[in-house]
């Protein structure tokens, strides 16, 4: 038996006859797309897909797998699985493994652009040379941009903030026509003042691929097989970027999940994984066995009724109605204490479980729910970050600055790390009003510099500078919230995907809280629902029907990261960000087809 068929029965043993998983990873199409719900088994079945890769010896050396996603926490958690899980599989008597640096290169999209510049950047400007030390900043902001004194004016600032929208908006044609004053700006106002704005990081390796068509070649060649995981998160530059490295010849395979795009608001594409299908004409695998619920047949119900509503949303086909878990009070106050003692009764019984509380975003109800956690001195981690919020930008960008001053000669050590936290402790300061942000960022910046050390040792000291940095610049501390020592957390379903706890507590089931009114109550406004009793019922129609989808993926998120159970709660009153009190109902997703509620005891 010759090593291929020897991965391949190690493989087979390892799914355990899950035929939808062992059909992706033995797949020989050249273009595959893999559906992959939350819970269905993502992970194995990309580590699994990527050993076969290395072990048909389909990468001939030096050639490499390319692995990208656009998160930076995503792309480094792929790498610590490969780096755990793939030198197992592949420990055969007679068998050396694969050196997994030399096949294959796991980053997110912004690490590949900039090593790609770091070594042709100079082509385009001779600035780019020094990429390493070019502070990347964000280009939303025109006033920020213009209080930078590098010679832009109000106008042109302007023009820069609006291709950052263009991009957020996925508006392709108005970002095409302001591309080339994009660069110019780039190339005469911010290069020769050491900035780079990280759009510009993505589109200018588009455009050295455009004006250097044999670097292009190279890397079309380098790169045989590339996988793309996170695939509906991708942006416009993404998704350009993507089109361009894709060569006649290149194995593709897009991993992805279309009910879990929820980062509409910073640019993923709408319908991608449909658009890549016909684009490419790839080869579609779903898989179908859900493992987080396998033991809990409402959650399964619940999981699968939320899909078919997705797929449907004028006629679902669900057979078999899920039931749910909804308590509906009086007003805030007796809301927060039904979730206190729920919290209380779950984790008392479940003695190793946490418990999350998701919030579609920060509002006025949720202050309410943490004074009643404070009265009753209720220990919770405060984690409903806004990544535009000033306090979260400032704090990641002073711990960016005191980073690249503190390890400017890339070593990395355990004592330095913890000599820099604690001068960030020492440095930041807060007030009565931040305290609760600025606190449980350092413990997060905490966190994840222990994880550094411990669970990324693997990682060379260069690579850890680079996941710190990469990490502080995408604002992406909060990615660690499933750390912490609190057995509560109180997050944002933004926050919170990617991350998962025993038990999930969606607390604002009410109309314009969830939807709110910029999503989708907003555009409803009543005039396409219906009010039945205490319920709130949407009626389809094409107007809304995007907009719907949007807050339907956004809600089977926030279902979809408790590893046991969910609970709803929704109130009679809700408070506006006026400070009023007006009378509401019980949001749209939890009547529709395929859900029936229940008393949550």
């Amino acid at each position: 038996m010759d090593i291929q068929d020897i991965i391949k029965e190690k493989i087979t043993n390892l799914h355990d006859g899950d035929k939808k998983q062992l059909e992706a990873v033995f797949s020989e199409a050249n273009r595959l797309i893999i559906e992959a719900p939350a819970g269905y088994g993502k992970t194995k079945t990309m580590i699994s897909k990527i050993a076969y890769l290395l072990a048909c010896k389909s990468i001939p050396s030096p050639k490499r797998v390319l692995a990208l996603t656009f998160s930076v926490n995503a792309a480094y958690k792929i790498k610590k699985d490969v780096a755990e899980q793939i030198p197992k599989m592949m420990d055969i008597d007679g068998y050396s493994p694969v050196k997994l640096n030399d096949k294959i290169f796991i980053s997110n999209y912004h690490g590949f652009c900039r090593k790609i510049l770091k070594l042709y950047g100079y082509l385009l400007n001779e600035n780019l040379k020094n990429i390493d030390n070019i502070k990347n900043i964000d280009d939303s902001d025109a006033e920020y941009l213009y209080e930078l004194k590098i010679g832009l004016s109000v106008n042109q600032a302007q023009e820069i903030s609006e291709f950052n929208s263009a991009i957020k908006n996925v508006h392709g044609k108005e970002a095409k026509n302001l591309k080339n004053k994009y660069k110019e700006y780039i190339f005469n106002h911010f290069l020769p003042n050491n900035y780079l704005p990280f759009n510009a990081i993505l589109l200018l390796v588009y455009e050295l691929f455009c004006e250097h068509p044999e670097i292009l070649k190279f890397y079309q060649q380098y790169y045989p097989v590339i996988l793309i995981d996170e695939f509906q998160d991708t942006n416009l530059l993404s998704w350009n970027l993507l089109i361009k490295l894709i060569g006649e010849d290149t194995k593709v395979i897009l991993i992805g999940d279309s009910l879990q795009r929820i980062y509409g608001f910073i640019g993923a594409i709408p319908n991608l994984m449909y658009k890549a299908q016909n684009k490419f004409g790839m080869t579609k695998i779903t898989l179908e066995k859900n493992y987080r619920f396998h033991d809990n047949q409402d959650m399964l119900l619940l999981d699968k009724n939320l899909r078919l509503n997705a797929e449907n949303p004028y006629k679902p086909s669900c057979i078999e109605d899920a039931r749910v878990h909804l308590g509906v009070f009086n007003n805030q106050i007796e809301k927060g204490e039904w979730i206190s003692s729920k919290t209380d009764n779950l984790l008392n019984d479940d003695k190793k479980a946490k418990l999350a509380i998701l919030f579609r975003g920060r509002n006025a109800n949720a202050d309410i729910l943490i004074q009643e956690l404070k009265q009753k001195n209720v220990n919770f981690f405060y984690g409903l970050f806004k990544e535009d919020d000033f306090d979260y930008i400032q704090f990641h960008n002073q711990c960016l600055y005191e980073f690249e001053k503190s390890f400017i000669d890339k070593r990395i050590t355990k004592m330095r790390l913890e000599k820099y936290l604690a001068d960030i402790q020492k440095n930041i300061k807060t007030t009565d009003k931040d305290y609760l942000v600025i606190s449980s960022l350092y413990e997060l910046l905490k966190i994840f510099l222990d994880r550094i050390i411990t669970e990324y040792a693997f990682l060379t000291s260069e690579e850890k500078i680079l996941f710190v940095k990469d990490t502080l610049e995408s604002r992406a501390l909060k990615q660690n919230m499933e750390f912490v020592s609190n057995r509560i957390i109180l997050s944002t379903i933004h926050a919170a995907k990617g991350l998962e706890w025993e038990y999930v507590i969606m607390a604002d089931m009410e109309q314009y809280c969830f939807p709110n009114y910029p999503s989708l109550c907003g555009i409803c406004n009543f005039k396409h629902n219906l009010i039945d009793g205490e319920n709130c019922k949407i009626n389809i129609n094409s107007r809304i029907e995007f907009k719907f989808l949007e807050e339907l993926s956004v809600f089977y998120v926030g279902v979809t990261r408790a590893k046991k159970q969910v609970f709803f709660t929704a109130s009679r009153i809700r408070m506006n960000n006026s400070g009023r009190d007006l009378v509401t109902y019980v949001n749209c997703f939890l009547n529709l087809p395929g859900i029936l509620k229940q008393v949550a005891n």
